[in-house]
C-alpha cells in the first residue's frame, strides 16, 4: 500500500460517512464522546457497509435510525450474490471458513450468501471481521509495534482525539497499514477503505481498547443477534 492509496481510502471512508451519517469521519468519531464502543460501532459500521454494498440495495431514510443514527438502510438481495468477481465476494468467501470466526459462531457458513445473511446488518459484518482479525491484530508483538507507531505520532504533536484523514496519512498511518497487511492474511485482498478504516480506529481509540472489545465478542451469544438487529 502506498501513501496515496491510504489517503484515498480514508477520503472514501469520509465520503461514505457523510452519506451515511451526514457527518465527516472525524465528526462521527468525536461525537461519541468518551464512549469507545459507540465510536467503534459507528466507524465499524462504515466498514460493514463497504463489505455489504455489492450484495445489497440502499434506501434513504428521512430521519436517521434510532440506533445507528444512519440515514441509509441496506437490504441484502439474493440475486446480487451471483456476481462473484468483487473483492468483497472473494474476501467474504475466505472469511466464512476462518477458524476463529467458525469457532465463535459455532457453525461454518456454507456460502458467501449464508455468511452475509448471518451477519445481516452492517455492524454484524464488522463484528465478523473483528473476530477473524483479532488473533492476528492482538498478538503482543504486533500490538507493541503498533503502539510504538502511535506513540511516535503523539510525540510528533498529533492530537489523537482530533484525527483526520490527512493527519493520519502524514503521521505514520501508512506504516501501520503496511504492518496490518503483512500480518493479517485476508486484509491484503480487501479494499483500501477497509484497511484505512482499521487504521483510523486504531489511531482514534488505541490498539488496547480495540483488542479488549474484539476479544469480548461471542457470535454464538443470542445477544449478538439482538445487538446487530437493533443497531444496523
Amino acid at each position: 500500500m502506498k501513501e496515496e492509496e491510504l489517503l484515498t481510502g480514508l477520503r472514501e471512508l469520509d465520503t461514505l460517512a457523510q452519506l451515511e451519517y451526514h457527518q465527516s469521519l472525524s465528526e462521527v468519531a468525536n461525537l461519541a464522546g468518551d464512549d469507545d464502543e459507540e465510536r467503534l460501532y459507528r466507524i465499524g459500521r462504515l466498514i460493514g457497509v463497504i463489505l455489504k454494498e455489492p450484495f445489497a440495495e440502499a434506501t434513504k431514510l428521512d430521519v436517521p435510525s434510532a440506533y445507528s443514527r444512519a440515514y441509509r438502510a441496506w437490504e441484502l438481495k439474493d440475486e446480487k450474490f451471483r456476481d462473484q468477481n468483487s473483492w468483497q465476494y472473494k474476501a467474504l468467501n475466505k472469511l466464512r471458513s476462518d477458524r476463529e470466526l467458525v469457532s465463535s459462531l459455532g457453525w461454518e457458513p456454507v456460502s458467501v450468501s449464508d455468511l452475509a445473511t448471518s451477519a445481516q446488518f452492517e455492524r454484524g459484518f464488522f463484528r465478523y471481521l473483528a473476530v477473524s482479525f483479532r488473533k492476528y491484530l492482538c498478538q503482543p508483538n504486533l500490538r507493541k509495534e503498533i503502539e510504538r507507531a502511535i506513540q511516535g505520532a503523539r510525540r510528533a504533536g498529533m492530537d489523537l482525539k482530533n484525527v483526520t484523514p490527512d493527519t493520519i496519512a502524514a503521521s505514520g498511518g501508512l506504516a501501520i497499514g503496511a504492518v496490518l497487511i503483512q500480518n493479517i492474511p485476508a486484509l491484503g485482498m480487501m479494499g483500501a477503505p477497509v484497511i484505512a478504516g482499521i487504521v483510523f480506529i486504531i489511531y482514534r481509540i488505541g490498539i488496547d481498547a480495540f483488542c479488549a472489545w474484539a476479544s469480548s465478542i461471542k457470535l454464538s451469544d443470542p445477544d449478538h443477534k439482538v445487538l446487530t438487529e437493533r443497531q444496523g
